[in-house]
């Protein structure tokens, strides 16, 4: 390599957040002298890949599995009712990944069907936005038997029930838009 040439070494792929008052910019490739950098990143699609994962749990009566959150200000939506969820680790490869890795971890539980159902984003603790994969999947256990690990609790709740708790970010709305789309009986 010719003295004096820029050098890239890239081992991760970031996420530009919406942060209130944050001082940002934009520089033309060219000024950065990184060549090969600007062809990797015309490969890019521009679009966020989620970085959390959440699933909206039903089982056949049209209930749902919500996650009672620990009263702690360092996680999301502390002592409301969510889904349960989180976030991408290093040996995730994809959403689906997580997702089925944290309910493992939280609770022991394995899901007899999962799919995606809406890519969102949510604001965290720090009022950083971040992409979320919410995934729709069928288990119909009783959640009383699990050995949960974070959070308070879990339990079923009837979409009208929903409506009455106190709850995290887009929970409602998404219960709502999911059972609209199921059919029971």
């Amino acid at each position: 390599m010719a003295s004096g040439a820029p050098i890239a070494d890239l081992r991760f792929a970031f996420y530009l957040i919406r942060a209130p008052h944050a001082a940002t910019s934009w520089r033309p490739l060219a000024r950065t002298g990184l060549a090969k950098l600007g062809r990797k990143a015309e490969e890019l699609s521009g679009q966020a890949s989620p970085l959390n994962a959440s699933a909206l749990i039903h089982n056949a009566r049209g209930e749902y599995l919500l996650h009672l959150r620990d009263m702690r200000p360092d996680i999301w939506a502390p002592g409301c009712w969510a889904l349960p969820g989180g976030g991408r680790e290093p040996g995730d490869l994809t959403p689906e990944d997580t997702i089925l890795r944290e309910l493992k971890e939280e609770a022991d539980l394995t899901p007899t069907q999962i799919e995606p159902f809406h890519d969102a984003e949510v604001t965290g603790p720090a009022g950083l936005t971040t992409p979320v994969r919410i995934f729709a999947a069928r288990w119909e256990g009783d959640p009383a038997r699990l050995p949960l690990t974070e959070g308070v609790m879990l339990h079923w709740f009837s979409p009208d029930t929903v409506r009455r708790l106190r709850l995290g970010g887009e929970t409602l709305d998404l219960v709502l838009r999911h059972a609209e789309s199921v059919t029971y009986g």
